[in-house]
C-alpha cells in the first residue's frame, strides 16, 4: 500500500495505481524539467541532458544560478546496473568533469541543448563564470542517483560513499515513486544520505566565500601582501573607467571585471585569482567576444585599436599577440598582478575603454 488515498467524487477513497516507469529516460525528463525536483537544486537552475565526456553521456548535470553542479544518474530498479557498476558510471562522470576547462564545459553543453550557458546570469554580486571555473577545477560536485525503487544495499552503498567521498562531493539518493490515477499524476520523492550530506554541505559552504573588494584586500593582506597596492590601484583605476569590481564565490580569492562595449553588452572579463607559487595573477578572457557575429561585435578597426594599446604594454604583448592570433579565443597567458607597474595598469585599462566606443 502506498499510503496515500484519493477521495473520488462519491466521497469513497481510492489508492493510486503505481504507474513506474517504462524507460530511465522517463524519469530523466521529468527531473531535466523541472531540476527544483533534485535534492538541493533551486528552480533557477539550469539542466543539460546526455552531457558528452569521455566516460559517455551523464544523464542530466545540473548548473545552479550561483555555478553549483550536480550530477544526476538515473536508473530503474529492474536495470542490472543499478548497484555495482552505476557507482562506478557516477564518479567515472564526475573525475571527467574534475578540472574541466570552463570554455569546454560551455562548448559541450552548448552542443547538447543548442543553447548558450549564460555564464553572466548570475545574483549581484557574483561572477557565475568564475565560480563555475572553480567547482571544475575543484570538483566540486554534487552526485545524485535517481531510482523507481531503492533496496537496503544500495541505501547502505550510498550512505558508505557519502561517508567516504571528500569534504566538497556529496552522494544522495532518490527514490522517486510514481502513482496515478486517472489524470492525476503523484510523485513521492525520498531522499537516502541527505543528512550526511547536508552537514558535508553546510562545512564546504562554510569554506567557500563570497569575495568582494574588501575581502579580496584582506585575503591579500595576510597571504599576498606585496599584492595589495596593485591590486587597490587596478580597482582605483578601473573604477574611474566605469568598470567595477564582481566577486566570486570559491576557496580562494577570485573576482572579475565585465568588459562591455558602450550599449553595456558583454563583451569578456578581466579576471583575477590567486595561484599557490604564481601569487595574484590576471587573465583576459574575450570568448565570448570571439563568438559573436561581425554585426555583433565591435568594428574591425576598434579591435585593431585595442590590441596594438595592448601590444604597447610589455607585459601585456603576449596576450594581445595570443588574442590577434586566436580571433580573441585565447585566454593565455596569465599575467601576474605584481608584474604591471603603475603606468601598465593605466595603459591596460585605457586600451580596455577602447572598446567602448
Amino acid at each position: 500500500m502506498s499510503g496515500i488515498l484519493i477521495r473520488q467524487g462519491d466521497g469513497s477513497w481510492l489508492e493510486p495505481d503505481d504507474a513506474g516507469y517504462a524507460m530511465e529516460s522517463e524519469l530523466q525528463e521529468i527531473l531535466a524539467l523541472h531540476p527544483e525536483l533534485i535534492p538541493g537544486v533551486s528552480t533557477a537552475a539550469k539542466t543539460c541532458r546526455e552531457f558528452q565526456s569521455e566516460a559517455g553521456p551523464a544523464d542530466i548535470v545540473v548548473v545552479d544560478s550561483t555555478g553549483e553542479l550536480t550530477l544526476v544518474e538515473c536508473k530503474l530498479a529492474s536495470n542490472p546496473q543499478i548497484r555495482r557498476e552505476v557507482v562506478g558510471q557516477m564518479f567515472d562522470y564526475a573525475s571527467r568533469l574534475w578540472k574541466m576547462d570552463i570554455e569546454q564545459f560551455s562548448t559541450q553543453w552548448q552542443t547538447r541543448t543548442s543553447r548558450p550557458l549564460d555564464l553572466d546570469d548570475a545574483p549581484e554580486g557574483l561572477s557565475l563564470r568564475d565560480s563555475l571555473a572553480s567547482n571544475l577545477k575543484e570538483g566540486r560536485f554534487r552526485i545524485v542517483l535517481a531510482v523507481d525503487r531503492i533496496n537496503p544495499p544500495l541505501k547502505r552503498m550510498i550512505e558508505y560513499l557519502n561517508a567516504m567521498a571528500g569534504p566538497a562531493t556529496s552522494v544522495i539518493a532518490v527514490e522517486y515513486s510514481r502513482l496515478k490515477q486517472g489524470p492525476i499524476e503523484i510523485l513521492m520523492p525520498q531522499v537516502y544520505g541527505q543528512e550526511l550530506a547536508e552537514v558535508k554541505s553546510a562545512q564546504d559552504r562554510r569554506d567557500l566565500t563570497g569575495w568582494d573588494a574588501d575581502s579580496f584586500r584582506s585575503w591579500l593582506q595576510e597571504h599576498d601582501p606585496g599584492n595589495v597596492e596593485p591590486f587597490e590601484f587596478l580597482l582605483a583605476t578601473a573604477r574611474s573607467a566605469g568598470l567595477e569590481f564582481v566577486g566570486s564565490k570559491t576557496v580562494n580569492p577570485a573576482g572579475s571585471l565585465p568588459i562591455l562595449d558602450g550599449s553595456s553588452k558583454r563583451l569578456g572579463t578581466l579576471s583575477l585569482f590567486y595561484f599557490s607559487g604564481q601569487g595574484t595573477s590576471i587573465e583576459f578572457n574575450f570568448t565570448r567576444m570571439s563568438k559573436m557575429s561581425d554585426a555583433e561585435a565591435p568594428d574591425a578597426h576598434v579591435l585593431d585599436l585595442f590590441l596594438s594599446k595592448f601590444e604597447d604594454v610589455p607585459v601585456l604583448r603576449d596576450v594581445a599577440l595570443n588574442l590577434r592570433a586566436s580571433g580573441f579565443a585565447s585566454r593565455k597567458p596569465n599575467v601576474p598582478l605584481s608584474s604591471l607597474s603603475r603606468e601598465s595598469v593605466q595603459m591596460m585599462i585605457s586600451a580596455l575603454g577602447t572598446l567602448r566606443t
